[in-house]
């Protein structure tokens, strides 16, 4: 049964185009319920998509952050609610390509002691290494959200957040990062 019962209306051309097979599945949920991020292995699935097909990621939830660097890169993306716990989410590289420019960290390994000691007495500190995802992502913005003017945000990850960068870009926040070990990240993120 789907929930969204306007589905014909909203879906875009080229799903209805599309046949199966264009059409690359990869069902994420195996790996999220071993705790692990599917990001790199949903960017290498990206690689091998060719003009006119579309990856189709099968997840519990809709991966907004995804969809946002993926339409950056190019992609065009459309998601359908199946029910509560199936979510398929469609990235269609379109024939016709547009010169779109990648998402740079801007300039993030550069600039770390300098940040660091410009922010020295305006830092907020959060430890998210022990949570599980999304919960990271979720406690960064919120802090950010609340995140007096001069002052940054300091944060103590198990690992690069790849999904949030593309939502600082839209927040207008700039940010540094500091890769300590191979299971521990530092971000500062700053108002731009």
């Amino acid at each position: 049964m789907m929930l969204n019962t306007d589905v014909e209306k909203a879906t875009p051309d080229f799903m209805k185009s599309l046949s199966q097979e264009q059409i690359i599945a990869l069902d994420v949920r195996p790996i999220l319920a071993t705790g692990t991020d599917p990001f790199k292995v949903i960017l290498e699935k990206t690689k091998e998509i060719e003009e006119g097909q579309a990856l189709k990621i099968i997840n519990t939830f809709k991966p907004a952050p995804l969809i946002t660097l993926l339409e950056r890169q190019g992609f065009i993306s459309y998601t359908e609610v199946i029910d509560s716990n199936l979510v398929e989410t469609y990235f269609y590289k379109p024939e016709k390509k547009t010169e779109t420019k990648p998402l740079q960290p801007n300039d993030a390994s550069i600039g770390w002691d300098e940040i660091l000691e410009q922010f020295s007495d305006h830092l907020v500190k959060i430890d998210v290494r022990n949570l599980e995802m999304p919960q990271p992502m979720h406690i960064i913005i919120e802090a950010l959200d609340k995140l007096p003017p001069n002052q940054a945000l300091f944060i103590y990850h198990q690992r690069l957040p790849v999904f949030l960068l593309p939502e600082l870009a839209e927040m207008k926040f700039e940010f540094r990062i500091k890769e300590v070990s191979a299971e521990e990240v530092w971000l500062l993120i700053f108002r731009a």
